[in-house]
């Protein structure tokens, strides 16, 4: 008798990790006992609401058919519902801390998980600048698509809801790459993450009119936002730079960025002021046109780090005119406590923290926010867009605490409002019911440990899902494969490149 074969089963999907909360799948339901901070609430407050020492308020947030349509001083929903209100299934957090989801508002996820391949061998912002040059060899459609999708994945996972990137476009390959790989995903995860795109070059980029125009064009077509890297550089700000600073012809190129923009009727987002350099004042320089070009609220400049070594009188020159111009400023303090103040050679101990004037900017009346920069490549070799890491983090280089005031919106309703979507970012009455419930209760809670096992909740649904698994990333480049580009010399990525070479060899010679 012959014995059927029997194929062995597949192995079975390890269990999703428990969650902090459990929820019902959607429909009308009330969470209660919650903590929110009361600036990521909009409208007013019940009058009778606990708030505590650090701006947390005490609710009952109801949910019907993946909408908030009300908010309760904590305990006082189950009254409501004996009042005749429809309320469906009551989940008590015990005082777990709840967020409105986050926007984060500078990313690069088109260079994004690329450090072991090409890796920046000192740290530094111009060997990032050299060895991101160098993955370029890699990048093809396939590549740049992949990697952008595994960003956005952990980005949504984490509870991300609107997200804006820069797309490199220093050269035509990258240009031709990066919009279809962003309008694809923009169309993927419509409604799931807002993507917005920005067009990074450097200032002088536009002393070439028609490249620049064409630049412009293609922003367009895309629906995205215009940029460019203003006193960026390592040497931002001093004349030498010719490449981001643009000393002699600064004033004609900022203006012709923004007629281009005004043209197309285009926001702008820059890179200013990558630097320590007293003399970089690329952040002034913008607000200065935004003003002139009457381009008040369209305006968003990032890093501005050199804020920090400006004397007291010029610092003061600069927040007036940024206040006036209404230009959003997001610091990136993750990406520039790690290459800001970095010794080429090693062996030395940086000296300041890297990061913008936090404090100063918010007491000056502008709009603050803060963001992820770069994940695992070139300009930051970790990460994984968890904005509550990069919200931990800022908390601690720049004291956001004592007291922690309305400082959770910078990762929520302030990068919303330069993104232009007003239902992101909140928590409120008629608002979408998107928010993250964290075990946390206190900010001490929050704050230190990495509260993996948040539950995310999109539209009145909380998600089925984890960020992805590192070993996704494990294929290789056709550039590897075709012998169009040379093999990473990192370790296990080198090996798997030799490998897949040898395999793809095999697969064409064997007959």
């Amino acid at each position: 008798m012959t014995q059927q074969k029997v194929e062995p089963a597949a192995p079975a999907a390890a269990p999703a990790p428990p969650r902090c909360a459990a929820l019902p799948s959607g429909g009308t339901f009330t969470i209660t006992n919650a903590r929110v901070p009361t600036g990521c609430i909009q409208g007013e407050l019940p009058g009778s609401v606990p708030v505590c020492v650090d701006n947390l308020a005490h609710l009952d947030i109801e949910v019907v058919d993946a909408r908030i349509t009300a908010l309760h001083p904590a305990g006082h929903a189950a009254a409501a519902g004996r009042r005749g209100r429809s309320q469906g299934a009551a989940v008590d957090l015990k005082g777990k801390m709840v967020l409105p989801c986050f926007a984060d508002l500078h990313t690069h996820i088109d260079k994004g998980h690329t450090t072991e391949r090409s890796r920046n061998p000192n740290g530094s912002l111009s060997g990032a600048d050299r060895s991101t040059a160098r993955d370029a060899a890699f990048w093809d459609e396939q590549d740049v698509y992949r990697r952008m999708d595994f960003s956005l994945r952990c980005a949504y996972a984490h509870g991300t809801s609107a997200l804006r990137t820069h797309l490199i476009n220093m050269t035509p390959k990258q240009t031709q790459l990066t919009w279809p790989a962003f309008a694809r995903l923009r169309k993927k995860w419509a409604g799931k993450v807002e993507l917005q795109g920005v067009s990074l070059v450097v200032l002088s980029f536009f002393r070439d009119e028609a490249a620049a125009a064409a630049l412009a064009d293609l922003v367009a077509a895309h629906g995205g936002i215009l940029g460019a890297a203003v006193c960026c550089a390592e040497k931002g700000g001093d004349p030498s730079d010719d490449w981001t600073t643009c000393e002699e012809d600064r004033d004609e190129l900022l203006d012709r960025i923004f007629r281009l923009a005004k043209e197309r009727d285009l926001d702008l987002d820059f890179h200013t002021d990558e630097n320590g350099n007293e003399l970089a004042r690329g952040l002034r320089y913008v607000a200065q046109k935004a003003e002139q070009w009457g381009y008040q609220g369209r305006v968003v400049c990032g890093h501005c780090c050199s804020l920090a070594f400006q004397p007291p009188e010029e610092l003061a020159i600069t927040l007036e005119a940024v206040r006036r111009a209404g230009v959003t400023v997001v610091s990136l303090p993750l990406v520039n406590q790690w290459t800001q103040d970095r010794s080429h050679e090693g062996g030395r101990t940086p000296r300041w923290r890297g990061i913008t004037l936090l404090h100063e900017l918010r007491q000056a009346g502008i709009p603050t926010a803060i963001s992820s920069d770069n994940v695992r490549d070139q300009f930051y070799a970790y990460g994984d867009l968890d904005m509550l890491e990069v919200f931990t983090q800022s908390c601690r280089m720049a004291h956001l605490d004592r007291p922690y005031g309305d400082w959770p919106q910078a990762v929520t309703s302030i990068p919303a409002d330069a993104m232009h979507l007003p239902e992101h970012g909140r928590i409120g009455v008629g608002l979408p019911a998107d928010f993250v419930i964290f075990r946390g209760r206190r900010y001490s809670e929050l704050l230190s440990r990495p509260q993996y096992d948040r539950v995310v909740v999109r539209a009145g649904v909380p998600l089925d899902c984890t960020p992805p698994s590192y070993e996704e990333l494990d294929y290789v480049p056709s550039a590897i494969k075709t012998g169009g580009a040379r093999q990473p010399r990192v370790g296990c990525s080198a090996a798997l490149g030799a490998c897949a070479v040898r395999i793809n060899q095999a697969a064409t010679t064997t007959p």
